[in-house]
């Protein structure tokens, strides 16, 4: 059985985040949390349940442009997220929930299961949550005591008929991409990809742990 977290993401001010039904049309409101299952969005106010199978993704609005008292962040930045050790995009007014998943190991390009590569699959050939190929995308993330940002790791998916999956990998970890760490806070660190993603799907997972917070990026 998949797992799944349900992580409400308290926002101050209405980021304006627009979400598109695969019927053509969008809603404007604010991302609250995303399952495998069920996106919760909060319209003026009330709180709605969209399926997943009827969204075809989300956008959400440029970065503003803080200006903080003191120091390179802004308060709600330095703080970090309610919720620890998981990773959250850094939102125009708060911390949007990505994805959260568990992988499950499998072998590819074996013959009836044997041999082969292998590699860790994820239900879903798509994410819900979505960011633009020129957006900057920002991990935040609050850590506890005994936890280290180098163990996070960022990995592009191959999207198949109903799954996703990590490049094979014959022997030890999938291979990932190169991140850049800086703390922020108190026990609170970004963590940026060193290169400029390109569209597709991608998984941010710790070490030791079959955990995946999703994504997609889109032209």
């Amino acid at each position: 059985m998949r797992l799944f977290l349900l992580v409400l993401v308290a926002l101050w001010t209405a980021r304006g985040d627009t979400l598109r039904l695969r019927d053509g049309s969008t809603v404007t409101g604010s991302l609250l949390s995303a399952s495998g299952d069920d996106i919760r969005f909060s319209v003026n106010g009330a709180v709605q349940h969209y399926s997943r199978a009827n969204v075809a993704g989300i956008d959400f609005g440029p970065p503003p442009v803080d200006t903080p008292a003191t120091g390179s962040e802004p308060d709600w930045v330095v703080r970090g997220p309610d919720y620890a050790n998981a990773p959250f995009l850094h939102g125009a007014s708060g911390f949007i929930a990505l994805e959260r998943e568990a992988a499950s190991a499998a072998r590819s390009g074996g013959v009836y299961g044997l041999g082969g590569a292998t590699v860790y699959r994820i239900q879903g050939a798509r994410s819900p949550v979505r960011v633009h190929q020129g957006d900057r995308i920002v991990f935040v993330v609050r850590l506890e005591s005994g936890w280290d940002p180098r163990d996070f790791q960022l990995f592009r998916l191959d999207s198949r008929m109903g799954f996703r999956q990590t490049q094979p990998a014959m022997g030890g970890s999938p291979p990932s991409l190169q991140l850049t760490i800086a703390k922020v806070g108190d026990s609170v660190y970004e963590i940026t990809p060193s290169r400029p993603l390109a569209p597709g799907e991608y998984a941010v997972s710790p070490a030791n742990s079959n955990d995946s917070y999703c994504f997609g990026v889109d032209y």
